[in-house]
């Protein structure tokens, strides 16, 4: 974490030279989510989204969301993700994770999308996608554990 304080200053002197650049506008919005700057790096990802169709930015900007406790907003942007590339398992992960938040709970949903994250194969296996799916397992037990209100 210490080196995205340093990162920052240099992305805030670049920004000039650099803000059309879809990479440098993701690099720097990252950098700012790390630094749980969520509104500042929500902007600059949404001028990133301008200039780039990658779906990072959408989870990014739910993932913002989501630590700002704006749910609908956040379901919002994971879902539009999910519609940009329907192959990808990791914006499932994020609604999974997002529907088992207690303040947003949503079982139906969770099962749904958890379905999803288990089912789907990814086009290349990776020790992240692995565990991606053993984590929802785990949430998956743990929501079942909880009774229904």
């Amino acid at each position: 974490m210490k080196a995205y304080g340093p990162a920052k200053d240099g992305y805030e002197e670049l920004y000039p030279f650099l803000k059309h650049r879809p990479r440098f506008l993701f690099e720097y919005g990252h950098c700012l989510h790390k630094l749980k700057e969520y509104n500042h790096s929500t902007r600059i990802l949404e001028k990133a989204m301008m200039h780039s169709c990658d779906p990072m930015i959408l989870n990014i900007i739910g993932k913002n969301y989501q630590a700002e406790e704006e749910y609908e907003k956040a379901e919002e942007y994971l879902i539009r993700s999910t519609h940009r590339l329907p192959g990808r398992i990791y914006p499932y992960y994020l609604l999974v994770k997002l529907y088992a938040e207690p303040e947003y709970r949503q079982p139906d949903k969770l099962k749904r999308v958890a379905e999803i994250v288990l089912i789907k194969e990814p086009k290349v296996q990776s020790t992240a996608v692995k565990e991606m799916k053993e984590e929802v397992k785990k949430i998956i037990v743990n929501e079942e554990s909880i009774p229904n209100q």
